[in-house]
Formats: structure tokens, C-alpha cells, sequence
């Protein structure tokens, strides 16, 4: 019988439970002969491998992992207006090539998300290179203003602005936060 099934979408606690109450059954099939044939062997492996799953199901995520996650929740954060949640992912020492730093990129953000109209955000790539406490995070993006838009599918290219981020990423108590930033606009046709 496969039992690995069982493991397929559990929590690492569950997993635990369900790998104890295996190991119960095996007991259980050990004193009263109902193995059906099947070596001692054959369960040690079993256990080896639960161990190996219930391991692997509590890894915490990689520095990549996070960085990504802070780029997609800053997404989110745009397409809902919320100004909070976007500079939650800025570092207090913000500064990009244009010369803002924190307080005008605040502003900035803050006029943007008041004016009228939804904001739909397509990530189309992103290419992290995670140095120590460091990251550079390439980042091409479709920002579509005004109409809602279900998905890139529907973007029509003249309602749409495509642009080329480089980023700055720093580890800041335990954090990735952005330090840094770049943009030009590049065509929207290439990143539909």
C-alpha cells in the first residue's frame, strides 16, 4: 500500500501525526502478525522516508523565496492602493537614481494610489542574484491604470506602460527591503 499519499499537502504537524500514527500501526501488525509478509526492513524504510518528508516540509523558505515575496506583495499592495502595505517592502534608507529617498518615495506612492482609477500589475520576469546581505533583483513589469483588467491576456497595449526595474535589495533584521531603485520604460508589446 503507497502511503506516501497521505503526505501529499500536510502541514509538518500533520505529517508528524500521521507518520506516529504509522508507526503505531506498524507495532500493532508486528505483535499480531499482520504484516502480510513484509520485511522489518521494508518499514525502517518507510520511516526513513517520513522523516525525510516531514523534514522537508517544515525547510523555511530561501533568501530568493523571500525577495520574491516581498516583489509580489508590493504588487498586491499597488493593485489594492494600499500605501502602508507598498512602503511596508522600502528600507528607512531608501534612496533610487532619481534622488528620492523614503519620505519622498512615501509621497510619491501616496499621490499615485490617490488618483482615480484601478491599478492592474503584471510581473513578467524577475532574475535575483542574492550576494551575503545583499540582492540585485531585475524586474520587468506591465502597469495598466484606470480600467480593471483580469489578466495580461485582456491588457490592450495602448492602455498599458511596461517598464524595467533594477533593484536593490538589503537584509535588514531578518527582512529583504528595498534600498535602491532604477525604472525606464521599455515597450509593452515585447512584455505582453
Amino acid at each position: 500500500r503507497n502511503y506516501l499519499f497521505l503526505f501529499a499537502r500536510l502541514t509538518p504537524q500533520q505529517a508528524a501525526e500521521n507518520a506516529l500514527a504509522m508507526h503505531v500501526q506498524f507495532i500493532s501488525m508486528k505483535t499480531t502478525g499482520t504484516h502480510k509478509g513484509r520485511s522489518p526492513l521494508f518499514f525502517l524504510a518507510l520511516a526513513c522516508l517520513l522523516l525525510v518528508l516531514v523534514s522537508a516540509c517544515s525547510k523555511k523558505p530561501g533568501d530568493e523565496d523571500l525577495i520574491r515575496q516581498a516583489v509580489h506583495d508590493a504588487a498586491e499592495a499597488a493593485e489594492a492602493k494600499d500605501v502602508r502595505g507598498f512602503i511596508s517592502v522600502l528600507s528607512k534608507d531608501y534612496s533610487d537614481d532619481y534622488g528620492n529617498d523614503y519620505d519622498a518615495a512615501r509621497g510619491i506612492i501616496f499621490y499615485q494610489f490617490m488618483r482615480p482609477g484601478e491599478i492592474s500589475v503584471f510581473i513578467r520576469s524577475l532574475d535575483i542574484k542574492v550576494t551575503g546581505q545583499s540582492a540585485a533583483v531585475n524586474a520587468r513589469a506591465v502597469l495598466v491604470r484606470g480600467k480593471p483588467v483580469k489578466g495580461i491576456a485582456s491588457v490592450i497595449p495602448g492602455d498599458a506602460e511596461a517598464y524595467s526595474f533594477r533593484l536593490v535589495f538589503k537584509k535588514e533584521a531578518g527582512d529583504w527591503k528595498v534600498a535602491g531603485a532604477g525604472w525606464e520604460a521599455v515597450g509593452v508589446a515585447g512584455l505582453l
